[in-house]
């Protein structure tokens, strides 16, 4: 059931944030507020490069889910090994363009002590991203078949991982970045593995041989195309900014910024978690005779804003003792105004999920993806002018403003693309096995 599979998704992403609340004051004490900083640029790097796939992970979701629901098993075994073969191909690319660039990133990040620590994280991080890549596929198997209990379960361990692996090693002794990226880098891998095994076992034994098909590759590099625009380009705009305010102003500065960021984009993993159940539902339902389109939006929006709003307010209304309380009064001072802003923008964001999901599982990314294209030059001439004119605080601003025209651009775009009069479908998620539908 979506509620059901929602709350899969939204314990598994929301358990590890107990483990950040902890972590995150003990590494800015024992790293400092500047390798702090750089750290959640490697976190950035991290979730950015998991979405440079073209699409594919996405496109690989939707096509399994729609071949399963037609009952055409035979061909579901080529979908699987070509996609498998393009994104481990894209995964070895973007380590290698990683491993490239890592000297170049350090010098413009770190001081001269620091740079050889950073190069290496970054060396790190490379050899970990073909596993990353190739993660968000078997990933999108198990979501495609309705196995959301086994993905969060594999994904509660590693989303705790990811605060209390750099925190053991901080512990530890260790110093530098470096450490801490071979740890995050071996995590990656291990949730690879995990998830390749359990998507084995989740596939149908009546499935055809898992082989490339060459045939299948233009086909699924088109429908990942448009699909690869907003999964670039959309991430590149919630992280460009820590970058940009590094570059600009200092790597210090990224931690009163980054900080009240990480905390509101953790929540918004309730709208995320109700998204990506809905998803593979859309997507089964693409060849459809139609589906009652706007009930469904206006249904989950209403889910999202009743569950976001006291959540806005609360950070709204409580952000600066809040943040002193977490992690210091002077860290406060910087990064409360940042936190409300962001609040209020955490809402928009959420909002927007419910149209940006029915436009991309009913086979329109072209639309998401022509919206991100025209929001990305005006966003960062924005975040550039008021950055520059208001630190981070400006910055913050310019978040707001793009997460607000993006919520209005997605809505409008459904209201375009869909009649509201198209006949009502049933709801019916794929069930645990990915074979009997289940009532939702």
């Amino acid at each position: 059931m979506v509620f059901r599979n929602s709350l899969y998704n939204l314990l598994g992403l929301g358990l590890p944030l107990i483990v950040a609340v902890v972590a995150i004051p003990e590494l800015i004490l024992s790293l400092g507020v500047e390798q702090f900083g750089i750290l959640t640029i490697v976190w950035a790097i991290v979730s950015y490069f998991g979405l440079f796939d073209l699409g594919l992970g996405r496109a690989m979701t939707q096509q399994v889910a729609a071949t399963v629901s037609e009952g055409a098993f035979d061909r579901l075994g080529r979908i699987v090994g070509t996609s498998n073969l393009l994104m481990a191909i894209l995964g070895l690319v973007g380590g290698i363009l990683l491993l490239l660039t890592a000297p170049l990133i350090a010098r413009e990040l770190g001081s001269p002590v620091d740079r050889q620590s950073i190069t290496w994280a970054f060396y790190w991080m490379a050899l970990a991203m073909p596993a990353i890549i190739l993660t968000s596929g078997y990933r999108g198997i198990l979501e495609a078949l309705g196995r959301f209990g086994i993905v969060n379960a594999i994904r509660l361990p590693m989303g705790i991982f990811t605060y209390g692996g750099p925190l053991l090693v901080v512990w530890s002794g260790a110093e530098g970045l470096a450490p801490i990226a071979a740890v995050l880098c071996g995590g990656r891998i291990l949730a690879c593995l995990v998830h390749a095994l359990y998507a084995k076992r989740a596939l149908p034994p009546s499935m055809g041989p898992r082989r490339v098909d060459r045939s299948l590759i233009s086909s699924l590099l088109r429908m990942g195309g448009w699909l690869s625009v907003s999964n670039v380009v959309s991430p590149l705009m919630n992280y460009v900014d820590r970058f940009l305010i590094a570059f600009a102003i200092s790597a210090s500065a990224v931690a009163y910024y980054a900080t009240p960021q990480e905390l509101v984009m953790r929540v918004g993993i309730i709208p995320t978690a109700l998204a990506s159940v809905l998803f593979p539902l859309f997507a089964a339902h693409a060849t459809g005779t139609g589906v009652s389109l706007f009930a469904h939006i206006r249904r989950y929006s209403l889910v999202v804003l009743a569950v976001m709003l006291p959540f806005t307010v609360f950070l709204v209304l409580l952000a600066r003792p809040l943040l002193a309380a977490w992690i210091s009064p002077e860290f406060a001072q910087m990064a409360s105004l940042p936190l409300q802003i962001m609040a209020v923008a955490a809402l928009f964001s959420g909002l927007a999920q419910v149209p940006y999901t029915m436009l991309q599982g009913r086979a329109r990314a072209d639309l998401t993806a022509k919206l991100h294209l025209v929001e990305l030059p005006i966003y960062l001439i924005l975040l550039y002018v008021l950055l520059i004119n208001f630190g981070v605080v400006g910055a913050a601003a310019a978040w707001l403003i793009r997460i607000a025209f993006d919520m209005f651009g997605m809505y409008l775009l459904c209201k375009m693309a869909f009649r509201e009069d198209t006949p009502a479908e049933p709801e019916e998620p794929l069930s645990e096995t990915g074979r009997t539908p289940l009532g939702s």
